[in-house]
């Protein structure tokens, strides 16, 4: 008989034991009275069912993040009954799937313990045939507080490792669980717990089908031989036969293959030939062309399983060469350099149950409409979900992922080992479908941490994961992918200038001020960022417009050591230091795009000496003054405006340095660019000082300096701006304009603005604004849309 699965998502009850004594009073028996147990909805956290039920304030408002603390200290409970279908009950085999708890569960069905979980990366699969039974079950799922469970490990094996270097929370490299949960430099410390992916029984007899996979072994534009691969769970030896069937654009292409296998999981592959295959593309480089793969499972010629997928076939390779600088770090897709334009991808919400379709959707395709075509999803996070993935795919968003290991120490013990290789290896299995991902990294900046300030230990403790145990679950299950130990890493200087990726943390961290990116050649800048308050929207809901940047309200909502006095310091070198939160928060998100905009058309104008920079964050997991260029509402700030713009394929812009300014233009696209490029030195009002116009050439993928002027050679006073259009095929193609001065040395005259809106049919319109003089930070605010 075919497979047969039984949802069990949906109305749980939910009870906490503060006194973390709910086994001694028998809550796991099926007959334990459930008064005082609430609704609970799973997938969720125990913290979304709290607020639903009105036990908890909603800990993203004011002061409240304390005021929920307690939470974590509570033993929670998860009950759920349930009539399990005769249709499940007639299969040999009956499975209880967890695909994902947080984190340190024991799992009881009808009262008897059916075993434990450890890691919310992971699935968990228990089987329950013997034990379900016709007419009433029951299960039940105890939680234990996270960061006590990590404390007792910590103390546990304190005199072997003493206390772990870890940023943020100490234990927290004990517990298989997303680390930021704990609190980050832009988080709340929320430890979720709680049944946070989708829970399924699957009845079947033989065998079932688990992770397909199309994986690339040889990619040209006349032919592309694929491995695919499918997972087949025995109940039973039996002899397997699977089927895989590829379609798209007008080609159908099928295999077959069986063999015996044996219980338990098993591979069955072939390998398939595609004529003139339709080749993956990053964004920008190509089209994101994609073919559907059918999979089906048989015994003794009857099918048992299906499934369904999509693939793309795409050639990734990451080129080190030995160059006058020192050692590339160049991403090749399908052959040819691409640059890297992107950002750094932290967990949507604190509460990963919330993050919606919707809310996937609506940040990928911001990163995909500025021109984007890389997300590195971090390593102090989660693995995200398959829907995230899918669009990547579909968006052409390459990801860069790293496995979830983050700014700490790790301990050693064989049974961390041991969990740290199975995570793995069920981490490359689900996820090695995706053309999306081009990159497996190993942890967030441990080597560099180590390097800088952890060095007295004499060795990085969890070094034999990112050195022996990731690389080599890699290559075995994957190996058309790099891997990369950690980021950043290259040379003796894990951070190194000269090879590897590099994070610039020089500027933000050190004080300096923004124009010092300049001074920074790295071959790839896999982070760097600056911070800025978030819309005033989500100021007026989460925090109150009325309370002063300095306020202790502010200061929750700010989670980096000295982050408003880095605010205050980098905005009083540009802007006039105000009093009132509207005000601050403007100048603050102005001075955040004025910065990112100098690191990336620094590091673009270096193509391909540096090949890559993704600006630290994309987004927020809760309303806070982060780094972030799409606040927890989703709103863009100016910053995400700023980037969007540098971040265009074809661009022209002035850089300043040393007393010089000059003008480059970048072109991005497969094509000769032939323009015309104006440059002049203007007043507010319009009155022009110094112009000059030449004709320009620009090879395709490729940047180049077409003016250089000594800047005491040129007519600039504080009321002088400096403009740079891109004239081709008879259109202003990119206009850059920058102030000749600092804004607070400045006293911009007042603008009449007239704005302009016009039906285009379709239910579009364009707006127009015209201004009689110059405004600098012009934003146009559009309730309802």
């Amino acid at each position: 008989m075919a497979r047969y699965t039984y949802s069990l998502d949906g109305v749980w009850l939910l009870k906490g034991f503060p006194k973390l004594n709910g086994e001694e009073e028998g809550a796991y028996n099926p007959d334990y009275p459930i008064d005082g147990w609430i609704q609970a909805e799973v997938p969720g956290v125990v913290y979304i069912d709290l607020i639903r039920n009105g036990l908890i304030p909603d800990p993203f408002y004011g002061l409240n993040e304390d005021a929920v603390r307690w939470v974590e200290d509570v033993e929670w409970w998860y009950r759920r009954d349930f009539e399990a279908p005769s249709e499940l009950l007639e299969r040999d085999c009956v499975e209880l799937i967890f695909e994902g708890l947080d984190t340190i569960a024991t799992i009881w069905v009808n009262g008897v313990r059916i075993g434990e979980a450890y890691n919310m990366f992971t699935p968990w699969i228990f089987d329950v045939k013997n034990i379900l039974r016709a007419g009433r079950n029951t299960i039940v799922v105890r939680f234990k507080p996270p960061g006590r469970y990590a404390d007792e490990l910590s103390d546990r094996y304190r005199q072997k490792y003493g206390v772990l270097n870890s940023a943020f929370h100490r234990s927290r490299p004990y517990i298989r669980k997303a680390q930021y949960s704990f609190g980050w430099d832009w988080g709340p410390r929320l430890p979720a717990i709680g049944i946070w992916r989708s829970v399924k029984l699957i009845g079947y007899d033989k065998g079932r089908l688990g992770y397909v996979a199309a994986l690339p072994l040889e990619v040209s534009r006349d032919k592309a031989i694929l491995k695919l691969t499918a997972e087949v769970y025995a109940y039973r030896r039996f002899k397997a036969g699977v089927r895989f069937v590829v379609e798209g654009y007008g080609s159908r292409v099928e295999a077959y293959t069986e063999d015996y296998v044996e219980h338990g999981r098993s591979d069955l592959s072939c390998i398939i030939e595609l004529d003139k295959p339709r080749l993956w593309w990053p964004n920008g480089y190509g089209e994101q062309n994609l073919y559907d793969l059918r999979v089906e499972l048989y015994d003794s010629g009857s099918m048992v399983d299906e499934a369904y997928t999509r693939i793309g076939v795409r050639k990734v390779e990451l080129i080190q060469e030995l160059d006058e600088k020192g050692r590339s770090f160049l991403f090749k897709i399908n052959d040819l350099p691409v640059f890297c334009k992107g950002a750094n991808w932290i967990p949507a919400d604190s509460f990963l149950p919330r993050v919606s379709r919707e809310r996937y959707c609506r940040l990928l395709e911001m990163a995909r409409e500025s021109s984007m075509n890389m997300l590195r999803v971090w390593g102090g996070g989660v693995y995200e979900d398959d829907y995230f993935y899918d669009l990547c795919d579909e968006l052409g968003i390459m990801v860069w992922q790293d496995f979830m290991y983050a700014c700490a120490e790790y301990p050693e013990e064989d049974w961390f080992l041991r969990e740290a290789e199975r995570e793995a290896e069920e981490v490359v299995r689900r996820l090695r479908r995706h053309p999306c991902i081009v990159l497996w990294c190993g942890n967030n900046e441990n080597q560099w941490i180590y390097h800088m300030a952890w060095r007295s230990r004499g060795r990085l403790l969890g070094a034999p994961i990112y050195d022996e145990i990731l690389p080599k679950v890699c290559s075995r299950l994957d190996p058309t992918r790099p891997y990369w130990p950690s980021s950043p890493y290259g040379g003796d200087d894990p951070n190194s200038p000269y090879e590897g990726d590099r994070h610039n943390w020089d500027v933000w961290s050190r004080w300096y001020s923004y124009e010092r990116y300049l001074d920074d050649e790295g071959r790839f800048i896999s982070e760097f960022g600056w911070q800025a308050p978030p819309s005033l929207k989500v100021i007026q809901r989460y925090i109150g417009l009325d309370a002063k940047p300095y306020s202790r309200v502010v200061e929750a909502h700010e989670k980096q050591v000295e982050g408003l006095e880095r605010l205050y310091r980098f905005l009083s070198a540009y802007y006039p230091v105000p009093d009132d939160m509207r005000l601050f928060t403007l100048y603050c998100q102005l001075n955040q795009g004025e910065a990112l905009r100098e690191g990336v058309e620094h590091w673009r104008s270096l193509m391909y000496k540096t090949s890559g920079c993704l600006i630290w964050q994309l987004n927020d997991c809760w309303p806070v003054l982060s780094w972030s260029l799409i606040d927890y509402d989703l709103n863009p700030k100016p910053s995400y405006y700023y980037v969007k713009r540098s971040f265009k394929p074809r661009i022209a812009f002035t850089k300043i340095r040393d007393g010089r300014i000059a003008v480059y233009i970048v072109n991005e696209t497969p094509g000769y660019l032939k323009a015309t490029l104006v440059f002049y030195v203007m007043d507010f009002y319009g009155s022009i000082y110094y112009s000059e116009c030449i004709d320009v050439g620009v090879a395709s993928y490729s940047s180049t300096k077409v003016i250089e002027r000594s800047i005491d050679k040129l007519p600039v006073a504080d009321d002088r701006i400096y403009v740079v259009k891109l004239i081709a095929d008879g259109r202003i193609v990119y206009e850059d304009v920058r102030m000749a001065s600092k804004p607070k040395y400045v006293h911009l005259p007042k603008p009449r603005i007239n704005v302009y809106v016009d039906r285009s049919g379709g239910g579009s319109y364009t707006l127009s604004v015209e201004s009689d003089v110059y405004v600098k930070g012009l934003a146009i605010s559009l309730e309802g849309v």
